[in-house]
């Protein structure tokens, strides 16, 4: 159940990365977060209730995984605004997946030899996928790979990756508690971030666009349902193999860049996409 959940988690990912990277290119980062992020509270404090859990023991760490998801996204979400989301979103997916595998083995946990092979399979997966297209997209400008949203992605994967640890400490019987905390403390520094800006160049918090603002509510509820899934999977399995599963969201956000945005794939990203199923089925078998 633990790998089918985290799998839920990683495709949920991978379309609402997808969905804001879109948004995030007709407005700012920080303004499509000031939506996501509130609307993802809202949508996941009554399934909190409905679920039950430790909500007081979730507290702590959930409101330190908010603080690095927080920053994480909206990196990520920067990067994937200024250059093409089918080589930035596995970037970060890298070190998010990374992060946690060093926590969970250094926690104790030894997954079974199939699983190390998945994982190295997962790790090659992410990394093709994300081979920059050679047909432009849907515009020269956010063709090119950048420094800037090279550096971008990878401070994303930190702040991801940490997340992903951080969640990980709150009570087995948590529920989804640990990411009604993150939430609110993610929607705290944005805002604070939002209204910073406002206050010292004017910048509006918000999209102007209508069709942009319920782009970011499709992204928040997308996100937020992912990280519920990913939360519910920690219980059921390693954190060093739910995390990998959960880092294959990339594949879903090239698919969709592919579709949506003519990003063409390579043959290894097709590769990539297979191995990528690959390196889940070794890894449920191992884990």
């Amino acid at each position: 159940m633990a790998v089918v959940l985290a799998l839920i988690s990683s495709v949920l990912w991978g379309v609402a990365d997808f969905v804001g990277g879109v948004a995030s290119r007709r407005a700012t980062a920080l303004q499509v977060l000031m939506v996501t992020t509130p609307a993802g509270l809202l949508l996941i404090v009554p399934v909190a209730f409905l679920l039950g859990g430790d909500a007081a023991g979730s507290a702590v760490p959930g409101l330190v995984a908010g603080v690095f998801g927080a920053f994480g996204i909206l990196l990520l979400y920067a990067a994937l605004t200024i250059g093409p989301m089918g080589v930035l979103s596995p970037v970060s997916a890298v070190l998010g997946a990374a992060i946690p595998v060093v926590v969970g083995i250094a926690g104790g946990e030894r997954p079974g030899p199939t699983a190390y092979v998945g994982m190295a399979l997962a790790v090659v997966a992410i990394v093709t996928v994300g081979l920059e297209p050679q047909a432009p997209t849907d515009d020269s400008q956010h063709q090119r790979v950048s420094r800037r949203g090279l550096l971008l992605a990878i401070g994303a994967g930190v702040g991801i990756g940490l997340f992903f640890a951080c969640v990980s400490f709150a009570p087995d019987d948590a529920g989804v508690w640990p990411i009604v905390w993150s939430r609110v403390m993610s929607t705290v520094i944005i805002g604070l971030l939002a209204l910073a800006l406002f206050v010292r160049r004017g910048e509006r918090p918000t999209p102007a666009l209508p069709s942009v603002v319920w782009l970011a509510v499709l992204a928040g509820a997308l996100d937020v349902a992912a990280n519920a899934f990913y939360v519910l999977a920690l219980p059921l399995g390693l954190l060093s193999i739910v995390a990998v599963l959960g880092s294959l969201y990339p594949a879903a956000t090239v698919l969709l860049a592919r579709l949506v945005l003519a990003e063409r794939l390579h043959l290894l990203q097709k590769v990539g996409m297979v191995t990528a199923l690959v390196a889940s089925a070794l890894l449920a078998l191992g884990a």
